[in-house]
């Protein structure tokens, strides 16, 4: 098995590096384009350098481990560039995941998830702490589950979608490209793509032009 480098030493980073550990993986260090933390420990990990040092390790398999749909894109999309394109799947012991979901490349399942049946998970995709993920449910690419979100059956999340802490989604929905359920939502209705929804039940509050889509 491969040894890891972490993406991101930020808070997330630390709960990756703990969720790793806890998974017996090897963790050689971080990569963070931040100047403060070179050269610094983290948890006992040191920062190796900024992510343009990717190229500089060989036999390792990277996780992006960065909150934020766009901006992980953007880092992938960066590593990718660099030549970077073996990635860790990492899905915390206590996570009840059934054995046939598909969960893609560079994602990350945490404690107390649960993952039913016939279940999609795209690549660099993120569920957070406690979240429930129904039946037949199709999760795209970097995506972002806060903790304690509850999805239910039949829920179609797109690519760059992300849903805030404690929201609940309703059955049979679809929720657009790039979108955005607060924290605290309940969501009863679909959402166009890069639209922003708060509240209960959720409504738009703002949408998302092509401005917002590279930013952080």
């Amino acid at each position: 098995m491969k040894d890891i480098i972490i993406v991101g030493a930020s808070g997330f980073g630390m709960e990756v590096l703990w969720l790793a550990r806890r998974l017996g993986r090897n963790i050689i260090g971080f990569l963070d384009d931040t100047t403060e933390k070179q050269n610094k420990l983290i948890l006992g990990v040191p920062v190796l350098g900024a992510i343009s040092e990717c190229s500089n390790h060989k036999n390792i398999e990277f996780i992006v481990a960065i909150g934020s749909p766009r901006a992980r894109e953007h880092v992938v999309s960066r590593l990718l560039d660099y030549g970077v394109n073996d990635y860790a799947t990492l899905i915390d012991p206590t996570a009840i995941v059934d054995h046939e979901v598909s969960i893609g490349s560079g994602s990350i399942v945490c404690a107390g998830v649960i993952c039913t049946v016939n279940v999609s998970i795209g690549k660099h995709t993120i569920i957070n702490l406690n979240s429930t993920v129904g039946h037949e449910v199709d999760i795209g690419d970097y995506v972002t589950i806060a903790p304690n979100v509850s999805i239910s059956g039949n829920i179609n999340l797109k690519n760059l979608v992300e849903v805030g802490t404690g929201a609940t989604l309703r059955e049979k929905l679809e929720v657009g490209y790039g979108s955005v359920v607060g924290m605290g939502s309940v969501l009863t209705k679909d959402i166009a793509k890069n639209k922003v929804v708060v509240g209960n039940p959720a409504r738009v509050i703002k949408s998302l032009d092509q401005s917002n889509e590279g930013g952080k």
